[in-house]
């Protein structure tokens, strides 16, 4: 017999690109749990537009399974890709471009969770607009990684290419708080 968690996710990922409900985040992980025969947040906890729903038993995220139910608060993840050119002359530049994603409150679902710290969920109203389900990935955790090539680049003083080391550094932050919920019969 499948777990609530698997029919949750069954659920919801047949409703990719479909909006549920009135659209917001909450009506996706909601219809989910109902279709799961699961207790929904209404069962288990505060209900208000801006409270941190309970829906179900609290587990740690590295042990977050498929068709669990997320809730966020004031979570932002920051990606900063540092590439840093040098040239044979020790010229060269450095390039630091920032993109942040938040969720001052929002509810998704565990799609997959690898172990890693990076997640992909089924969310809906992403950007507060009413967006239909779709996948995404987030981290839970912070990150760092580093590659170091050497490469033909443009230099920016004279436009020419010439070969280069090239240091491309990815950090990942992650802060605010996300918590998973595995469901549970009401």
């Amino acid at each position: 017999m499948a777990t609530l968690n698997a029919k949750a996710l069954q659920w919801a990922s047949g409703q990719v690109g479909k909006q549920i409900g009135a659209g917001e985040c909450w009506d996706l992980a909601n219809k989910a749990l109902l279709q799961a025969g699961a207790g929904t947040s209404s069962d288990f906890g505060p209900m208000g537009d801006d409270d941190d729903y309970i829906w179900g038993d609290e587990v740690a995220l590295k042990d977050a399974l498929p068709g669990d139910i997320l809730q966020y608060r004031d979570y932002e993840m920051t990606t900063t890709t540092t590439t840093d050119v040098t040239f044979s002359d020790d010229s060269g530049w450095l390039d630091e471009p920032s993109v942040t994603v938040g969720h001052p409150h929002h509810t998704s679902i565990l799609s997959k969770n690898p172990g890693t710290g990076a997640i992909t969920v089924l969310e809906q109203n992403y950007k507060g607009n009413k967006e239909a389900v779709r996948s995404s990935t987030i981290r839970w955790k912070g990150s760092s990684t580093s590659t170091t090539t050497r490469k033909q680049m443009k230099r920016q003083d004279n436009g020419k290419l010439e070969m280069a080391l090239v240091v491309v550094t990815v950090d990942v932050t992650v802060t605010g708080t996300l918590k998973a919920y595995r469901p549970k019969k009401p």
